[in-house]
């Protein structure tokens, strides 16, 4: 098993706090899916990359369209368009995003500072990359939000990180 260093607490205690134990649980559970999601999904739009660019929107069109209301069906052919320009781009960050977020929650279960700093970075830069290739309007709040809130939560154990 791998060691720890976790600084002691206001009792002496060197063992992983609770609340790190939580969070990177919940981290490794997150993860572990989405680098499965994205890494399926990379393999897919290298596919889609490939089919001519009026036949994926057709094809998404005719999948989704009638579930969508006329005036949104404007805006979902224009992000069908992006996807198939740049889709096998954004699952690609999406990827390494989350890579990078896994190898800081591993830094941050081990007691390391520098595994914070990794987390909180891929966090931070994850939230506005793909927006290189998605359009802003896209950003949403919730999810900015929870990022935010779960990178202050462990911020908030960065004294006990060694």
């Amino acid at each position: 098993m791998a060691e720890t260093h976790f600084l002691p607490d206001d009792a002496g205690e060197t063992k992983r706090p609770d609340l790190i134990s939580v969070l990177g649980i919940l981290t490794f559970i997150n993860t572990g899916v989405f680098v499965l999601i994205y890494a399926i999904g990379l393999i897919g739009m290298v596919g889609v990359s490939q089919m001519p660019v009026d036949e994926f929107v057709t094809l998404v069109m005719d999948a989704a369209g009638t579930y969508l209301p006329d005036e949104g069906k404007e805006q979902f052919d224009a992000i069908a368009r992006i996807l198939h320009a740049s889709g096998t781009t954004l699952m690609l960050i999406y990827l390494l995003r989350t890579v990078a977020r896994l190898m800081g929650a591993i830094g941050i279960w081990r007691g390391k500072r520098s595994g914070f700093y990794l987390y909180a970075g891929a966090q931070l830069v994850g939230l506005f990359l793909p927006h290189i290739v998605l359009p802003w309007s896209l950003l949403g709040t919730f999810g900015p939000l929870m990022t935010v809130a779960i990178t202050a939560l462990y911020g908030t154990q960065l004294k006990r990180l060694g």
